[in-house]
């Protein structure tokens, strides 16, 4: 989806705007140079409808604002972006015609942040470096996956979503786990969780301040607990001592000892959750694991 077909400035006239807007605008807009949108901009409508189907009625969405790339710092940002793009389109000339594949990604940030990163970029990756090091963002049709790394800033429940677009080029799968922090060949421009259906976009750190351009802020109130319903699992689980089990029946124990290792591994850089499960079962062959996750039945998550 291409939100950035719009006029240059904002639909908000010098005239003024209605004074609900201006109760929920945010103070430091004008210092950052946001450009306020309001309904009937197509990109407001566009982000809106978007926001509305991943998030329902749980969310308030406060704000939208545009990067209005006022400093020359900013302005320097969308420049190299624009070179950046022109040379992945170069390097793959011939290749489903040499595009980019410029795509819009989500990140959540902090307010305090906000100056540092529309003005300087993004000072370090900033996930749990389960996928490698980078920053992720989630597609522009999975909000509900960049609310997983989103908190609350204040006791309202207000958060801070951006809207970037991302120069993909060409992506390569990045399996759970990886210590990556670059593309593994000349070829690959960044990385993807799924190359079908990917729900995080993985900009290397050498990547991330020439490669993701922020163009859009959202402004929105969530409830505190909907980082957990965001993590719920959206596809069968069973606990790890339920695996092993039903591997241990066409697997040898040297085998089984491995996964152990790896699981023990991935927790701990992880964290709990079905993760480091599903880790563990890609080293093994995939429809042996499927076969079998199917045979032993399905749980829920608690």
């Amino acid at each position: 989806m291409d939100y950035s077909e719009q006029e240059e400035r904002s639909t908000i006239s010098e005239s003024g705007s209605s004074n609900s807007y201006d109760q929920q605008r945010p103070s430091f807009a004008d210092e950052l140079g946001l450009m306020e949108l309001l309904e009937g901009d197509r990109a407001y409508d566009l982000i809106y409808r978007n926001c509305k189907s991943a998030l329902g009625d749980q969310c308030e969405l406060l704000s939208i604002l545009r990067n209005g790339f006022a400093t020359v710092g900013s302005r320097a940002k969308l420049k190299a972006f624009q070179v950046f793009q022109e040379a992945v389109e170069m390097k793959h000339v011939g290749e489903g015609g040499g595009k980019a594949r410029v795509k819009y990604g989500w990140c959540a940030v902090k307010k305090t942040e906000l100056k540092s990163v529309l003005e300087y970029g993004f000072s370090q990756p900033r996930n749990d470096g389960c996928y490698g090091r980078g920053l992720y963002l989630s597609p522009d049709n999975a909000l509900l996956e960049c609310l997983k790394d989103s908190a609350a800033e204040s006791e309202d429940g207000m958060r801070f979503l951006l809207l970037s677009r991302v120069i993909l080029g060409k992506s390569e799968i990045v399996p759970l786990g990886s210590t990556q922090s670059c593309p593994s060949s000349p070829e690959f421009d960044s990385g993807v969780d799924d190359l079908a259906s990917p729900s995080k976009y993985i900009v290397w750190s050498t990547h991330m301040n020439t490669h993701v351009l922020p163009e859009f802020l959202v402004c929105i109130k969530a409830p505190f607990n909907i980082n957990r319903s965001a993590k719920r699992l959206r596809s069968p689980w069973m606990a790890f001592p339920v695996l092993i089990k039903a591997l241990s029946k066409f697997l040898p124990p040297s085998q089984i000892l491995i996964i152990q290792k790896h699981y023990k591994d991935q927790q701990k850089k992880c964290g709990a959750g079905d993760g480091p499960v599903w880790y563990c079962a890609a080293l093994l062959d995939e429809e042996d694991v499927r076969g079998d996750r199917t045979s032993v039945g399905t749980g829920t998550a608690t």
